[in-house]
Protein backbone atom coordinates (compact mmCIF):
# COMPACT_ATOMS: atom_id res chain seq x y z
CA UNK A 1 0.00 0.00 0.00
CA UNK A 2 1.62 3.41 -0.57
CA UNK A 3 1.85 6.19 1.85
CA UNK A 4 -0.26 8.49 0.35
CA UNK A 5 -3.27 6.01 0.36
CA UNK A 6 -2.54 5.13 4.32
CA UNK A 7 -2.26 8.82 5.06
CA UNK A 8 -5.84 9.25 3.22
CA UNK A 9 -7.36 6.64 5.32
CA UNK A 10 -5.42 7.81 8.61
CA UNK A 11 -7.39 11.18 7.98
CA UNK A 12 -10.42 9.54 7.22
CA UNK A 13 -10.10 7.02 10.50
CA UNK A 14 -9.36 10.53 12.56
CA UNK A 15 -12.67 11.83 11.30
CA UNK A 16 -14.52 8.71 12.60
CA UNK A 17 -15.92 7.59 8.81
CA UNK A 18 -13.54 4.52 8.18
CA UNK A 19 -15.26 0.89 7.67
CA UNK A 20 -14.22 -1.59 9.36
CA UNK A 21 -11.99 -3.03 6.23
CA UNK A 22 -10.21 -0.05 6.21
CA UNK A 23 -9.86 -0.01 9.62
CA UNK A 24 -8.17 -3.42 9.12
CA UNK A 25 -5.84 -2.60 6.13
CA UNK A 26 -4.48 0.41 8.53
CA UNK A 27 -3.90 -2.23 11.21
CA UNK A 28 -2.50 -5.16 8.85
CA UNK A 29 0.07 -2.50 7.43
CA UNK A 30 1.23 -1.37 10.46
CA UNK A 31 1.78 -4.59 12.04
CA UNK A 32 3.84 -5.40 8.94
CA UNK A 33 5.02 -2.49 7.47
CA UNK A 34 8.36 -0.18 8.04
CA UNK A 35 6.22 3.06 7.99
CA UNK A 36 7.99 6.50 7.16
CA UNK A 37 9.14 8.42 10.27
CA UNK A 38 6.23 10.98 9.96
CA UNK A 39 4.21 7.82 10.67
CA UNK A 40 5.94 6.86 13.65
CA UNK A 41 3.20 8.23 15.96
CA UNK A 42 0.38 7.13 14.43
CA UNK A 43 1.48 3.40 14.07
CA UNK A 44 2.15 3.79 18.13
CA UNK A 45 -1.20 5.24 18.86
CA UNK A 46 -2.87 2.56 16.16
CA UNK A 47 -1.65 -0.51 17.58
CA UNK A 48 -1.70 0.29 20.93
CA UNK A 49 -5.61 1.27 20.58
CA UNK A 50 -5.87 -2.60 18.79
CA UNK A 51 -3.54 -4.61 20.04
CA UNK A 52 -4.78 -3.37 23.59
CA UNK A 53 -8.23 -4.12 22.95
CA UNK A 54 -8.21 -7.62 21.99
CA UNK A 55 -7.33 -8.41 25.80
CA UNK A 56 -10.02 -8.54 28.08
CA UNK A 57 -9.24 -5.95 31.01
CA UNK A 58 -10.08 -7.61 34.47
CA UNK A 59 -12.81 -5.83 36.46
CA UNK A 60 -13.07 -7.04 40.14
CA UNK A 61 -16.74 -8.50 40.99
CA UNK A 62 -17.27 -5.98 43.69
CA UNK A 63 -16.98 -2.95 41.56
CA UNK A 64 -20.21 -2.81 40.74
CA UNK A 65 -21.43 -3.23 43.90
CA UNK A 66 -19.28 -0.06 45.15
CA UNK A 67 -20.58 1.88 42.59
CA UNK A 68 -23.86 1.19 42.77
CA UNK A 69 -23.85 1.55 46.16
CA UNK A 70 -22.15 5.33 45.62
CA UNK A 71 -24.50 6.36 43.65
CA UNK A 72 -27.24 5.57 45.49
CA UNK A 73 -25.76 7.92 48.68
CA UNK A 74 -25.08 10.60 46.48
CA UNK A 75 -28.69 10.40 45.09
CA UNK A 76 -30.08 10.43 48.23
CA UNK A 77 -28.16 13.18 49.69
CA UNK A 78 -28.95 15.11 46.60
CA UNK A 79 -32.54 14.62 47.29
CA UNK A 80 -32.03 15.71 50.56
CA UNK A 81 -30.04 18.63 49.14
CA UNK A 82 -32.99 19.81 46.89
CA UNK A 83 -35.72 19.43 49.41
CA UNK A 84 -38.89 21.31 48.23
CA UNK A 85 -39.03 24.39 50.27
CA UNK A 86 -42.28 26.05 50.28
CA UNK A 87 -40.34 29.74 52.08
CA UNK A 88 -38.53 29.61 49.23
CA UNK A 89 -41.30 30.06 47.07
CA UNK A 90 -42.90 32.40 49.47
CA UNK A 91 -39.79 34.57 48.89
CA UNK A 92 -39.49 33.91 45.44
CA UNK A 93 -42.81 35.58 44.81
CA UNK A 94 -42.01 38.04 46.66
CA UNK A 95 -38.96 38.84 44.67
CA UNK A 96 -40.75 39.02 41.51
CA UNK A 97 -43.31 41.61 42.97
CA UNK A 98 -40.47 43.50 43.82
CA UNK A 99 -38.66 43.36 40.47
CA UNK A 100 -41.81 43.79 38.63
CA UNK A 101 -41.90 47.34 40.82
CA UNK A 102 -38.21 48.44 40.71
CA UNK A 103 -38.66 47.57 36.76
CA UNK A 104 -42.05 49.78 36.24
CA UNK A 105 -40.69 52.89 38.24
CA UNK A 106 -37.60 52.56 36.32
CA UNK A 107 -39.54 52.88 33.16
CA UNK A 108 -41.29 55.66 33.98
CA UNK A 109 -38.55 58.16 35.68
CA UNK A 110 -36.75 57.45 32.15
CA UNK A 111 -39.90 58.08 30.04
CA UNK A 112 -40.15 61.41 32.13
CA UNK A 113 -36.42 62.41 31.82
CA UNK A 114 -36.05 61.31 28.22
CA UNK A 115 -38.25 64.12 26.45
CA UNK A 116 -35.20 66.58 28.53
CA UNK A 117 -32.20 67.02 27.32
CA UNK A 118 -30.12 66.19 29.88
CA UNK A 119 -26.66 66.69 29.32
CA UNK A 120 -23.92 64.79 30.81
CA UNK A 121 -21.18 66.47 32.77
CA UNK A 122 -17.88 67.47 31.26
CA UNK A 123 -15.11 65.22 32.85
CA UNK A 124 -12.64 67.60 34.43
CA UNK A 125 -9.25 67.25 35.89
CA UNK A 126 -9.17 65.72 39.75
CA UNK A 127 -5.78 66.22 40.08
CA UNK A 128 -3.89 70.13 39.82
CA UNK A 129 -0.61 68.57 40.46
CA UNK A 130 1.13 65.65 37.52
CA UNK A 131 2.96 64.64 41.00
CA UNK A 132 0.05 64.19 43.22
CA UNK A 133 -1.66 62.06 40.12
CA UNK A 134 1.42 60.07 39.48
CA UNK A 135 1.11 58.76 43.32
CA UNK A 136 -2.11 58.26 43.13
CA UNK A 137 -1.79 56.34 39.75
CA UNK A 138 0.99 54.14 41.47
CA UNK A 139 -0.78 53.50 44.44
CA UNK A 140 -4.42 52.07 42.41
CA UNK A 141 -1.68 50.20 40.58
CA UNK A 142 -0.48 48.75 43.60
CA UNK A 143 -3.69 48.08 45.37
CA UNK A 144 -5.04 46.29 42.25
CA UNK A 145 -1.92 44.06 42.09
CA UNK A 146 -2.39 42.59 45.55
CA UNK A 147 -6.03 42.05 44.83
CA UNK A 148 -5.17 40.25 41.74
CA UNK A 149 -2.29 38.06 43.65
CA UNK A 150 -4.84 37.25 46.32
CA UNK A 151 -6.97 36.18 43.77
CA UNK A 152 -4.60 33.74 42.27
CA UNK A 153 -3.78 32.18 45.77
CA UNK A 154 -7.12 31.43 45.98
CA UNK A 155 -7.22 30.05 43.13
CA UNK A 156 -4.12 28.16 43.71
CA UNK A 157 -6.00 26.75 47.00
CA UNK A 158 -8.38 25.96 45.47
CA UNK A 159 -6.80 23.74 42.88
CA UNK A 160 -5.00 22.04 45.44
CA UNK A 161 -8.50 21.32 47.67
CA UNK A 162 -9.98 19.64 44.14
CA UNK A 163 -7.19 17.79 43.69
CA UNK A 164 -7.58 16.44 47.28
CA UNK A 165 -10.86 15.42 46.53
CA UNK A 166 -10.53 13.98 43.58
CA UNK A 167 -7.83 11.64 45.53
CA UNK A 168 -10.48 10.73 48.13
CA UNK A 169 -12.77 10.14 45.04
CA UNK A 170 -9.99 7.46 43.22
CA UNK A 171 -9.21 6.11 46.66
CA UNK A 172 -12.87 5.22 47.11
CA UNK A 173 -13.78 3.49 43.94
CA UNK A 174 -10.57 1.64 44.61
CA UNK A 175 -11.96 0.01 48.08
Amino acid sequence: MKVEEIERLLAKFYEGTTTESQEEALRDYFRTTEVPEHLLKDKEIFLNLYLNADHDVEIPAYLEDKLNLLIDEMAEKEQRFFRPNSSKNNWRWIGSIAATILLLVGLGYGIDNLGKNVCPPTPQDTFSDPEEAYRMFQATLLEISVNLNNGFNEVKESQIDMRRIHQEVKNEIKK
